[in-house]
């Protein structure tokens, strides 16, 4: 007789007589389906029912008991015992097997004392394992406090499945059952007697080592052991999780658990893990159940997926691409189990072939990890498509002068062939998610190269840290070291204390691997100025932002799973929402806004902050919030979440418990008198990944969000808004000056802070610096310069150096231009930037800008004198650019790398050549620092205005009419052909304005009458260099060119 065994496996069924309109049609339609598939194969009729906990919802009033709910748990159960048995005779309910959840758990018999004690030994668990484990040996007085919490749990299991039942009342058991000729060893373990919280509980006590000894004394003689349990290993504390993660290995060969609403197969050569989803969820994606069916003669087992939509009344099967395609994971037996029941001695072909097998196997299992890793990173809100779009990198930032003509790197080669390799992109543009996807598709070739994936976040730079975080993620699919092929280091950032140790520890540790680092980049324009170097030499490549038919691309996947409008009219509603709202057109910030569309496609949101206010709306009042919980005011929200903000800021610590998080939420609650269910926030903001686990502890996803609360927080309480806006606190967060000001657009306060503050900037750097104010290499320079020209420009340089207050070792650079720098003159430039605030300078005009792009509505003064001194700091800044020129042309390479401005070949062999491109390019360089940070479609009238200001230098007036060309408001070209009569015929202005202008007709995104727009002026600015006329109008132009016989390419070819 061939030795079988089959159980059905549910989970978190949440009995609550509220919702049982609604959850009622799944239990029923899981009934009928499970009637069906018995009825017509016999073969996966089970042996056994597992129930891994949450049978209950929970003690909600006195009207709503537990005892209530688990009268309709034996309803259900007497039904389901009845479907899976034959005959008409149910199965034995002594073949039923349950464990408590933390939703069994009734939580107002939980004495606050003794939980505050658990929760602050959780805390240090590792000093207090011990003493846990003998509270639960002893049923101290403390323990028989703490189970309490589980009566109602315990008289159900002593009534109705007292085969099961603990006489000890620590609520564990064991039991062999005599099945199929097989010794079927099971054990309850209780994982819910320190829970207090809701389905989030974190850090909870197990008493592990009590539970596992006992456990495995008693499953001696057992054929085959099965471990259940109601949480997954990673929300017990660290010492518990540590012992779990060791025992269920060696002591179960299956250990399955319920509690995350998702079905998983975890199928590893000592173990297998199955995990079930959720017989009544909020979504459809938790819904899950599971029947497994071994075969101990083949050695080879099959778990039998099934699940459902919420909005669906029936059951159905579950398919997953590459492991189950029609709803069959297979996957072979546990080593020992193979070992145990395979009686007869393998010959060498059959041998090889199990190996295979162990093989495939095992590569689909890491490829299913690898796979499920990138859809967690692709997550955002709970209810939102996955889209996926594959990332594009190049050799030069897109902003670089020359990018557009840059080809794309070919992603399959840089896979089949890593070096090491520093990505850079700004935040949000998706480097992690690029990360999990090279680690995918690395492991799918066929030669399934291993690829490590370590955190920086997670790291510390020395051996002991990086050795155990090697340690923990090859763990998570049984990897070994000698099989890693390339490293990917995420999450890091040259503003991170120590990043350069840690980079250069790592290149140490893999001294023959190549490793991938992932540089996140911000705004601190001299992160890498120093003597830094890199234990290995490492390419750079950048991370773009998307094309427009990229855009559509997503509009299209978005609209198959939720149809927002005609995909023509999204696209372009979407791509011109990015450029008015001046956001990158990255995949994230595509999504949200499509999330926005949702609720009103017809109205375009004002600012960020309108966007994540639309956001924050439809997920307090359309996402996922059960019925019986009581649906959060948004304000509400705002307000307590703003005050949490206050205390992260405070502290300067920005992770946190979910216990902390509850318990302050929950202070503001009550000083301010109002009534919000503060589990519900915390849950829809985790739900929705705005809110994420890194570890044992919370943080805020993306840091717009804490940035978004804390601006509300000063927008409701003044002595805070005045704590950020006092000693220019706001600079380390321009983003929250951004959501401030952005709330209801004349937040003058602030403006007046920072209009203050960048006075103060501009003048000490310039007065400390003491170039002289009309110092202006650019007067000299010509559409072609020679020679003579460059030497000019040159000297006008040297010489406003050589005049100027700044430390002789700056003077020497010019004053010997065959000086070769090294360390000393790198580290003497450094010290002059910072001691005269340049960085300082740059981050308050940057929140500056920020701030009157949002202000719309404060009176016109205040306006004008915010962006002089914004168009002031840019003057100042060319000049201090002027400092470093000789460094930048001698070693290769641009100190502001941070801004994501890089040296290419591009600009000469020669330090000479270099020096002369660099500086044609100053003015560009200043525009892209600062343009994103200051435009909007909105600032086109005061950008305009500013123009006319009599009192702003030539140079500034010339970086202003880059911005017009680039952003182009309304009106934008009357002001360019303005301009082109006042510069010179041969002046570099000019030349500037041609070269720029074709630069957008090439690459920039525009209708057809802007593109005609821009063919006129530049068909204009080459008539004037030309011919020399002061304002060349349409006839003109048509007889120069038909005089010049000029070709084709004056027009550029468009590649957009």
């Amino acid at each position: 007789m061939r030795k079988k065994l089959t159980w059905l496996h549910v989970s978190d069924i949440h009995f609550c007589p509220k919702t049982e309109w609604r959850d009622s049609t799944s239990r029923v339609a899981l009934l009928d389906y499970l009637q069906n598939i018995f009825s017509s194969d016999e073969s996966l009729r089970p042996d056994l029912i597992f129930c891994t906990g949450d049978i209950a919802y929970g003690e909600l009033s006195q009207d709503v008991t537990l005892s209530m709910q688990y009268e309709q748990a034996k309803e259900f159960f007497n039904k389901l015992l009845l479907v899976c048995g034959v005959n008409n005779k149910p199965l034995p309910t002594e073949r039923l097997f349950i464990v408590p959840g933390n939703h069994d758990v009734n939580r107002y018999k939980i004495n606050t004392d003794t939980q505050d004690t658990l929760n602050g030994w959780a805390e240090n668990p590792e000093k207090h394992v011990s003493k846990i484990n003998q509270r639960f040996q002893d049923c101290s007085i403390e323990f028989i406090e703490n189970i309490k919490r589980l009566d109602e749990y315990v008289n159900f299991v002593k009534e109705y499945l007292p085969h099961q039942h603990d006489d000890s009342g620590r609520v564990h058991y064991t039991n062999i059952s005599e099945i199929n000729g097989l010794k079927v060893g099971i054990a309850g373990f209780n994982s819910a007697w320190t829970c207090s919280g809701s389905k989030d509980d974190r850090k909870i006590w197990l008493a592990g080592l009590w539970q596992f000894n006992s456990a495995n004394e008693k499953l001696r003689g057992a054929d085959i052991k099965i471990g259940l349990i109601h949480h997954p290993t990673d929300w017990f504390n660290s010492a518990e999780r540590k012992l779990v993660s060791q025992r269920a290995v060696s002591d179960f060969d299956f250990f399955l658990h319920g509690h995350n609403h998702n079905a998983w197969v975890t199928p590893i050569q000592s173990h297998i893990i199955i995990a079930a989803g959720a017989v009544t969820a909020n979504t459809s994606d938790e819904f899950g159940i599971n029947i497994v069916s071994l075969d101990f003669d083949e050695s080879k087992g099959i778990a039998h997926l099934h699940s459902k939509k919420l909005e669906s009344s029936g059951w159905t099967l579950a398919p997953i691409d590459t492991f189950a395609n029609n709803g069959e994971w297979l996957f072979q037996l546990p080593e020992s189990l193979r070992s145990k029941f395979c009686s007869q001695v393998l010959d060498v072909e059959k041998s090889d072939e199990v190996s295979h097998q162990e093989k495939s196997d095992n590569k689909k299992f890491v490829n299913r990890f690898f796979e499920r890793r990138l859809n967690e990173a692709l997550k955002s809100f709970s209810s939102q498509p996955k889209v996926w779009i594959e990332p594009k990198l190049y050799t030069k930032s897109e902003i670089a002068i020359d990018a557009k003509s840059e080809h794309e790197i070919n992603l399959k080669d840089f896979i089949d062939n890593p070096k090491s390799t520093i990505i850079k992109a700004p935040p949000q543009y998706g480097l992690t998610c690029l990360a999990h996807f090279l680690i995918k598709e690395a492991w799918g070739n066929e030669s399934s190269a291993l690829w490590l994936y370590l955190d920086s976040k997670d790291l510390k730079p020395h051996n002991s840290s990086i050795k155990q975080a090697i340690t923990e993620e090859l763990s998570n699919y049984e990897g070994v070291e000698n099989d890693i092929k390339c490293v990917i280091l995420d999450s890091w950032s040259t503003l991170e204390k120590d990043s350069h140790k840690l980079l250069n520890k790592l290149c140490e540790h893999f001294k023959d691997i190549p490793i991938i680092c992932m540089h996140q980049v911000d705004s601190d324009l001299f992160g890498q100025i120093g003597d830094e170097k890199y234990a290995r030499e490492l390419e750079t490549l950048y991370l773009w932002a998307l094309r427009k038919e990229v855009i559509r691309q997503i509009v299209n996947d978005y609209n198959e799973e939720k149809q927002i409008g005609d995909e023509d009219e999204v696209t372009t509603r979407l791509a011109s929402d990015l450029e008015v709202l001046n956001l990158h057109r990255t995949p994230l910030n595509c999504l949200t806004l499509l999330k926005v569309f949702e609720i009103d496609f017809d109205e375009s949101p004002i600012n960020r902050s309108e966007i994540l206010q639309r956001v924050l709306f439809l997920l307090f009042n359309a996402d996922d919030i059960p019925t019986y919980k009581s649906k959060p005011d948004l304000k509400d929200c705002e307000y307590v979440l703003g005050y949490f903000c206050e205390l992260l800021i405070k502290s300067e610590i920005y992770t946190f418990t979910r216990e902390y998080f509850l318990t302050e939420i929950l202070k503001c609650c009550r000083e301010g008198l109002l009534d919000l269910d503060v589990h519900v926030v915390f849950e829809v903001l985790n739900n929705n990944n705005i809110l994420i686990k890194r570890g044992d502890t919370f943080n805020f996803k993306f840091a717009y969000w804490f940035y978004y609360f804390a601006a509300r927080r000063m927008y409701h309480d003044e002595d805070f808004a005045n704590f950020m806006l006092e000693g220019k606190r706001y600079v380390q967060y321009p983003e929250l000056i951004e959501f401030y000001t952005g709330i209801d657009r004349k937040r003058e306060d602030a403006l007046k802070v920072l209009l203050k503050d960048m006075q103060e900037c501009n003048l000490s750097v310039k007065e400390r610096c003491g170039l002289p104010s009309d110092m202006n290499p650019y007067k000299f320079a010509k559409w072609e310069s020679s020679n003579e020209t460059i030497e000019q420009m040159h000297a006008e340089i040297t010489n406003g150096v050589l005049d100027s207050n700044l430390p002789a070792e700056i003077k020497d650079q010019y004053s010997d231009r065959d000086y070769d720098p090294a360390k000393p003159y790198k580290q003497d430039i450094k010290s002059v930037l910072f001691e005269y605030s340049f960085i300082n300078m740059m981050q308050t005009m940057r929140a500056g800008a920020r701030a009157l792009r949002n202000s719309d509505y404060a009176s016109p003064a205040i306006k004008r004198a915010m962006l002089g001194e914004i168009l002031h700091c840019w003057e100042i800044s060319s000049r201090v650019i002027f400092i470093i020129l000789p460094l930048l042309a001698k070693e290769g390479h641009a100190i502001y790398d941070e801004t994501r401005f890089v040296l290419s070949s591009d600009f000469g062999d020669t330090p000479e050549e270099r020096f002369f491109n660099l500086l044609m390019a100053i003015p560009s360089i200043i525009v892209n620092w600062s343009k994103d940070d200051l435009f909007s479609k909105k600032m086109g009238p005061l950008l305009i205005d500013q123009l006319h200001n009599k009192e702003i230098d030539e140079l500034s007036k010339h970086e202003l009419i880059l911005v017009l060309i680039k952003q182009r408001p309304r009106d934008w070209s009357k002001q360019i052909q303005d301009y082109i009569t006042i510069c010179g015929k041969n002046s570099f202005y000019l030349m500037d304005i041609y070269r720029h202008l074709r630069i957008q007709y090439r690459y920039g995104y525009a209708i057809p009458s802007t593109l005609k727009d821009i063919e006129y002026l530049i068909k204009m600015t080459l008539t004037k260099h030309i011919t020399g006329n002061k304002n060349p109008g349409k006839v003109t132009i048509r007889k120069t060119f038909n005089k010049n016989k000029f070709k084709n390419d004056i027009i550029p070819k468009r590649e957009v």
